[in-house]
C-alpha cells in the first residue's frame, strides 16, 4: 500500500500539486492519524486524510487545493471584485440568507441647452399716409365724440314723429313702406292746430333740457383736464380737415384761456361808438389792419396786459391740476 502511495505522490509532486490521501483508519485521535503514515510521506506534501473525522488542518489544506484547481480550470466570466466585497459587506450587513436591494442610483439629467432668443423683427416703417391714419384715430379717442351725450335742439316735428313712428313701424318694413309712413304723418302734421304744434315743441324743448343735463352729467364726470384735451382734439381734427364744424365742450370749471395782445386792443377798440351795429367779421378785417400798422411803442401797453394774464392762466391750472390729483 506505502508503495502505491509514494507512486503516486511523485506523480504529484512533478506536476507541481498537492496530493490529498483519504485513509481509512478509524482512529479517535490526531495522534493516530499523524502515525498512520511515513515521515517521508508527511515531509513530501502529502496530507493524509481520516474519511469523516477531518482536521482543521486538512480543511484549510482541501480548500486551498480546491481553489487553486478551480482558477486553473476556471472558464466562466467571474464578477469584479468590487462587486463581490460589496455583495459580501451586504450580506454581512443583513444577516445570511438576506440580501438587502440598494436602489440604483438615477442619472441626472443632462441640463438642457437654453433656447436662443429670436431676434424681433423689425416693422417697416410706417408711411406718411399711414402716419395721419394713425393721428387722425387717437385724435378721434381723445375727442370723446362717443361718449358726449347729444344736446341739439329737437324740432317739433321731429318730437310729434318719434311719437307716432312707434305705432305704425314693423320690424319687417321696408325702405319704401317706411317712406309711405312718413308721408302720411307729414300730412297729419299739417292738419295740426296751433296749441297741438306747441305742446310738441314743448316737448321736444324738454328733450333738449334733459339732453344739456346728461351733458353736465358727464362733463363732471371727466377732469378739467380731459374736457381740455377733448376740445384740443377736436380743433386739431377741424384743422386736418376730418370735420367741418368745432363743437367744444362747455365746462366751467377748467381757468379761463390766456388772451394775447391782439384780443386786448380787439376788446378796447370795439367800445367805440364806430363799431356799433357792424357785422363781427367786418370789424376784426377793420381791427387787423390797424394793428399791423402800429407801432412796438403802442402795443407795448397790450403786451404787457397779456404777460400778465399768461401768469394768471398758468397759476389757476396748476392749481387746478392739483386738486383733481389730490382727489
Amino acid at each position: 500500500m506505502f508503495s502505491q502511495i509514494a507512486l503516486a505522490t511523485a506523480r504529484q509532486l512533478r506536476a507541481g500539486t498537492t496530493l490529498v490521501v483519504r485513509t481509512a483508519v478509524a482512529a479517535s485521535t490526531s495522534s493516530t492519524t499523524r502515525s498512520a503514515a511515513p515521515s517521508f510521506l508527511r515531509r513530501s506534501g502529502v496530507i493524509f486524510q481520516q474519511r469523516g473525522y477531518a482536521s482543521t488542518r486538512s480543511k484549510k489544506t482541501a480548500a486551498e487545493s480546491d481553489d487553486t484547481a478551480a482558477t486553473a480550470t476556471k472558464t466562466k466570466k467571474t464578477r469584479p471584485a468590487a462587486a463581490k466585497s460589496k455583495k459580501s459587506a451586504d450580506e454581512g450587513a443583513t444577516g445570511a440568507g438576506a440580501r438587502a436591494k440598494t436602489p440604483r442610483a438615477k442619472k441626472e439629467a443632462a441640463p438642457k441647452k437654453p433656447k436662443k432668443a429670436k431676434a424681433p423683427k423689425q416693422k417697416a416703417p410706417l408711411t406718411e399716409e399711414q402716419k395721419l391714419k394713425l393721428k387722425i384715430r387717437l385724435l378721434r379717442q381723445r375727442a370723446l365724440f362717443k361718449e358726449d351725450p347729444k344736446t341739439h335742439r329737437v324740432p317739433a316735428w321731429s318730437a310729434y314723429v318719434s311719437e307716432h313712428m312707434k305705432d305704425v313701424l314693423n320690424e319687417g318694413d321696408d325702405t319704401e313702406t317706411r317712406r309711405g309712413y312718413f308721408k302720411k304723418l307729414a300730412v297729419q302734421w299739417k292738419e295740426l292746430s296751433a296749441a297741438e304744434k306747441a305742446h310738441y315743441q314743448a316737448k321736444a324743448d324738454k328733450i333738449h333740457q334733459d339732453g344739456l343735463a346728461a351733458r353736465a352729467a358727464w362733463v363732471l364726470s371727466k377732469t378739467p383736464m380731459e374736457i381740455q384735451a377733448a376740445n384740443y382734439a377736436r380743433h386739431a381734427l377741424k384743422r386736418l380737415g376730418v370735420t367741418s364744424i368745432v363743437h367744444p365742450i362747455p365746462d366751467d370749471r377748467r381757468p379761463k384761456g390766456q388772451r394775447s395782445a391782439f384780443l386786448f386792443f380787439s376788446m378796447s377798440r370795439q367800445k367805440d361808438s364806430t363799431f356799433a351795429g357792424k357785422p363781427k367779421a367786418e370789424v376784426a378785417k377793420v381791427l387787423s389792419k390797424e394793428w399791423a400798422s402800429m407801432d412796438d411803442a403802442a402795443k407795448q401797453p397790450y403786451f404787457d396786459n397779456a404777460a400778465v394774464d399768461k401768469e394768471r392762466y398758468r397759476s389757476e391750472r396748476a392749481a387746478t391740476a392739483a386738486a383733481y390729483a389730490a382727489a
